[in-house]
């Protein structure tokens, strides 16, 4: 019952706030690339704001399963007060919250926030990644909300980028139809274009196109980071930061193109629709249960050649990245210590494990990571196990930006 009277609570206060931010503005209006948008200035704030502002065409029929195409443009007026469905997901994370009209493949929306005068120009700007691991999350998220940054003098932008089996499966096939010959890291090819959206159209809501700097956390931080290393994004961006997370091996690194092909076209046989082009042929509904049956976490990212030609300590040794400020840090208990013991936090189990992971080190290890009582066992295992799954990746990411 308490549960539901919290719950119960936090959507009374979601739409009072928002329900609030309606009856303090006014509508206004901007022209950008492909006609005209409108959104609210908020006579409180001072803010303005345009939600669900579309930057690539709808990622649907012949179109999923490839890199974002350039929108039309279109007449009248378009309204962008409302933020635009959230990338197809499931519920994989408790602590997301979204904001968003509903989920849909049409998915590929983006959000400002802007401090703006009709006389302001030049300001910095933030596009914002969210996390969730490249299967879930959301721009319209509270947590990634723009308008306190906006009120010290930034615009901000928050993004949606596709997910899971939409937003990240390769197949021979879709290599084969691809101009650039490979497949899979469309997730990451929709944060490319909002970039590009961004530089075209941001001095239009006061901002500054060569002072873009990005971020992001967890899965957004580790986009960040193969932003900076791609070469359709590093001439985009003045500057970068990563909030826990790397695309660095362990985390979340990418896989060879043949690798991700042989994984696609596997789950695609699997599911008994082995060809593209039947695939396509099923609703979004078949393929989101299709998905979820199959039980997977997602896809990797892919060494394309094209967005990702290597990996990152590859193109950073070769100092290929963007050669802009980097600032980044990491949460001190990314993941639960359960993850590394697999099992009680007793002295017995812990040392096993540490010992399987580091079957030569383990002496030096147990003296970094101690395990003197139950409770310390705990402590030191929750640090072990984020130090290896996102911290090391991230510190990696530092060394090899200061060093090259």
């Amino acid at each position: 019952m308490k549960k539901i009277q919290i719950l119960l609570f936090s959507i009374i206060l979601s739409l009072n706030f928002m329900l609030a931010q309606d009856t303090n503005s006014f509508s206004v209006q901007v022209q950008v690339e492909n006609g005209i948008i409108e959104g609210n200035y908020d006579t409180h704030t001072g803010i303005q704001r345009f939600f669900g502002i579309p930057f690539a065409k709808p990622p649907v029929g012949e179109l999923r399963w490839k890199a974002p195409q350039p929108l039309d443009n279109w007449e009248g007026v378009k309204e962008t007060k409302k933020f635009g469905p959230r990338p197809m997901q499931t519920i994989v994370y408790g602590d997301m919250k979204s904001r968003s009209n509903g989920v849909s493949e049409d998915c590929l929306y983006l959000n400002v926030w802007t401090p703006a005068d009709r006389n302001t120009k030049d300001l910095p700007v933030l596009v914002y990644f969210y996390g969730g691991g490249n299967v879930a999350g959301d721009g319209s998220e509270p947590r990634y909300d723009g308008e306190s940054m906006a009120k010290e003098g930034i615009v901000v932008v928050t993004t949606n980028y596709r997910l899971n089996i939409f937003g990240f499966l390769a197949h021979p096939e879709l290599s084969a139809e691809a101009p650039y010959k490979a497949s899979g890291n469309y997730g990451l090819l929709d944060q490319n274009a909002a970039l590009k959206w961004v530089n075209k159209n941001i001095a239009a809501f006061g901002g500054d196109p060569n002072k873009i700097t990005i971020a992001g956390e967890s899965a957004g931080s580790i986009g960040t980071s193969q932003q900076m290393g791609s070469p359709l994004s590093k001439d985009l961006i003045a500057g970068a930061i990563g909030e826990s997370g790397a695309g660095i091996n362990p985390t979340m690194s990418p896989v060879p193109l043949k690798d991700a092909e042989s994984m696609g076209e596997e789950f695609a046989k699997n599911t008994g629709y082995p060809s593209i082009a039947a695939l396509r042929k099923l609703s979004t509904r078949e393929v989101y249960e299709i998905y979820n049956e199959s039980k997977r976490f997602g896809f990797p990212t892919v060494l394309d050649g094209y967005f990702l030609p290597k990996t990152l300590p590859e193109i950073f040794k070769n100092k290929e990245q963007a050669m802009v400020p980097l600032l980044l840090g990491w949460n001190s208990a990314e993941i639960p210590g359960m993850a590394f013991t697999q099992g009680p936090y007793t002295k017995e189990n812990y040392v096993n494990k540490v010992k399987e992971a580091y079957p030569k080190e383990y002496k030096k290890v147990l003296e970094l990571y101690p395990h003197s009582s139950e409770k310390e066992i705990e402590l030191s295992a929750t640090a072990l196990a984020s130090d290896r799954f996102i911290s090391y990746s991230t510190w990696k990411w530092f060394d090899l930006h200061r060093k090259n």
